[in-house]
């Protein structure tokens, strides 16, 4: 191998880890600081999802979401296992349901390197066969398959299990296992060209995920203080849930402000709101209250739910008070699931503190 290729490779994330520089993007020491974290967030997700588990001749299922690694305004009430795939294999997946109320499989082709990708498939694990036991198993092919079958594209390139929680702390997740039963034996020696083609490709994925997430975020700086709806095409794009309404903006809060968010939630499966930071990452949820789901709302007399997002708890009855951690501005973002028709979106108030009561 190369010596060159790692001193092109370092050379080249030094470049992408420049675009956290970008005109326009927050600067504070703080801001900066999870701007580099951020960083490594990236690098661990190309390695462990393009280096470890890149293969799809040997296929390997990694944790791309949840687990401590925060990407692309990533859920809290989530966990995402993600495979590499190609459509000329294939491949059985098997294992537990989980305590997870959602659990769904979408097969894509692309990649965040090339600017997003297109759905090949999506289904709900309920909708699949079990056996008496809880215990699943799919095949993925392009030939088809008895039982539980889902069809690949001969220009599929991944494959991504989200599980949804009500409480992630105390639900077990699936145990799942995916492997190719097209062909037998180990893998081959390590390959020096794969390893070259890797350590570019995980310099593409980089590239990608930041003009991804930095792009959206401008656009929400543009007007401050709203929520705009997502974008079907985005979301299809970004490998979001089909069935799934968004609605995101950019919100900046003075110390002495909150901003006030009153709404009626429709019905619908599942709905969350979560305060992310502008590098697309959610506010440590674990040492703040930063994400709110509709299991853990507090809803009013008439069935309406008050967020109450601030710097520090105004009080006041029957509001749920979301935590800015420390931080002056963000993207804060609505997911609703399986909505029984077009959502209404909230608009958001800014007001003193004081006055919240």
């Amino acid at each position: 191998m190369d010596p060159e290729v790692w001193t092109e490779f370092c050379r080249g994330l030094e470049v992408v880890g420049q675009e956290i520089y970008r005109p326009g993007a927050p600067k504070s020491p703080r801001d900066l600081a999870e701007a580099h974290r951020y960083l490594t967030h990236t690098l661990r997700s190309a390695f462990e999802l393009i280096m470890e588990a890149g293969d799809a001749a040997h296929p390997v299922l990694s944790v791309s979401l949840g687990g401590g690694l925060k990407l692309g305004w990533d859920n809290p009430d989530n966990l995402h296992h993600n495979a590499v795939l190609d459509g000329r294999c294939e491949y059985r997946l098997s294992g537990t349901r989980g305590d997870a109320h959602y659990f769904s499989l979408g097969v894509y082709a692309g990649s965040y390197a090339k600017g997003g990708g297109r759905v090949v498939a999506f289904t709900e694990i309920d909708d699949l066969d079990r056996r008496p036991d809880g215990t699943f198993e799919v095949i993925l092919s392009v030939r088809e398959h008895p039982g539980n079958w889902i069809p690949l594209s001969l220009d599929t390139t991944s494959m991504m299990l989200r599980q949804i929680f009500w409480d992630r702390a105390r639900e077990t997740p699936a145990a799942l296992c995916l492997e190719r039963i097209d062909a037998t034996g180990p893998p081959a020696p390590l390959d020096p060209a794969f390893v070259d083609a890797a350590l570019a490709r995980a310099l593409g994925m980089i590239r990608g995920t930041n003009r991804i997430i930095f792009d959206f975020a401008d656009r929400f700086r543009a007007q401050p203080n709203t929520l705009q709806p997502g974008d079907p095409i985005a979301n299809e794009r970004l490998q979001g849930i089909p069935a799934q309404q968004l609605a995101a903006g950019w919100w900046e809060i003075g110390p002495e402000e909150a901003a006030v968010i009153d709404f009626t939630p429709p019905p619908c499966r599942y709905w969350s709101f979560t305060l992310s930071n502008y590098w697309g990452q959610s506010l440590e949820y674990a040492r703040h209250r930063t994400h709110l789901n509709a299991r853990g709302a507090v809803p009013r007399a008439d069935g309406s739910v008050r967020i109450i997002v601030a710097h520090r708890d105004p009080g006041g009855p029957d509001a749920n008070w979301l935590d800015t951690a420390g931080h002056a501005s963000g993207v804060w973002q609505f997911r609703w699931l399986a909505a029984a028709g077009p959502v209404e979106i909230p608009t958001p108030r800014i007001v003193a503190r004081t006055d919240v009561r």
